[in-house]
């Protein structure tokens, strides 16, 4: 976790949940109101903003639920699911989740979707769906600011075990746990062959260096060319030319002329190349949704971030001693 990310939105929400109840309730039990959503507060006990900031995310439903499942009132109801209150909160969730990792939030996402499912059972469907919208638009969404589909797979872990959904309305999920758990972090990457510009062969695994980063991208792409531009004036552009961090550039369609008229954009010390075989598009090797995707690979060749941002990437690159 990036300690200054960590301090920054921590004191923001840590005093934006502080200065909506007057200080913590001592117990951590008492909520606050921010709208028509419930609010967890800290204990007191808690006084450093890390500690608060993964205690909050891990609570943040309970007092949502404490409502819906003693059987008096609808949760729903209460609480506006199609509420902009309840988006905003969502969305504050979202970020807290990602700040505090997929890891931790393993069991309360679990407990999160349990619930849920209760809820549908008794008869209270919408919590359930709407929940299960927002997780995808944030988790899963390519163009989410906190896309992060090790949380998006935690998350349909709790999908697939509702007992509240048919077969039939889990099979976009069963899809997408599929790709989610594609070249995951930490496990090795599928390997793959390519053609440079002059016809020479290569492949992924063929490639030596301490790190390597993947970039799919296509000609004539906006955001890729952003892409391209940040990392040639990043603070570590010096690493992606110096061999330190060896760059694979990868087109997986099939205009091979605009391929070719594209290749001046990009530094000479990149491999530059396509999928020849063009095995790529069909989402089994990569699963790849949206272009641009930028993967950061070990020397090992095990994935570091998969189709992370580009600051994310660059973040990494700066602590390290390569």
């Amino acid at each position: 976790m990036n300690k200054m990310k960590v301090q920054i939105l921590a004191a923001a929400v840590v005093a934006a949940v502080f200065s909506s109840c007057g200080g913590s309730n001592g117990g951590g039990e008492k909520s606050v109101n921010n709208g028509t959503f419930p609010m967890v507060n800290p204990p007191s006990y808690i006084n450093d903003q890390e500690q608060a900031v993964k205690y909050i995310a891990k609570n943040f439903w309970d007092d949502f639920f404490k409502i819906g499942l003693d059987g008096k009132e609808k949760a729903g109801a209460v609480h506006g699911v199609d509420s902009l209150a309840f988006l905003n909160s969502f969305g504050m969730y979202a970020q807290l989740a990602t700040m505090v990792g997929a890891q931790t939030m393993e069991s309360p996402m679990a407990e999160l979707f349990h619930n849920l499912d209760s809820l549908a059972l008794a008869g209270e469907r919408k919590p359930l769906l709407k929940v299960m919208e927002q997780m995808e638009h944030y988790f899963f969404d390519p163009n989410s600011p906190v896309l992060d589909e090790e949380m998006y797979l935690r998350a349909l872990d709790g999908i697939l075990a509702c007992k509240s959904l048919q077969d039939v309305d889990k099979m976009q999920y069963e899809y997408q746990h599929r790709l989610c758990s594609l070249n995951r972090a930490g496990t090795p990457a599928a390997d793959f062959k390519f053609e440079e510009m002059k016809g020479n062969k290569g492949s992924l695994y063929g490639i030596k260096g301490d790190y390597t980063l993947i970039f799919f991208n296509n000609p004539g792409c906006h955001a890729c060319g952003e892409i391209l531009e940040t990392i040639v004036n990043s603070p570590v552009a010096e690493k992606f030319t110096s061999g330190k961090v060896k760059v694979l550039a990868m087109y997986i369609d099939e205009d091979m002329e605009a391929w070719r008229e594209n290749r001046g954009k990009f530094p000479k010390e990149w491999i530059y190349a396509h999928d020849h075989k063009m095995i790529l598009r069909d989402n089994n090797i990569y699963g790849l949704r949206a272009i641009p995707s930028l993967y950061l690979l070990d020397k090992e060749k095990r994935v570091i971030l998969k189709d992370a941002p580009v600051g994310k990437v660059i973040s990494y690159l700066q602590q390290q001693t390569i």
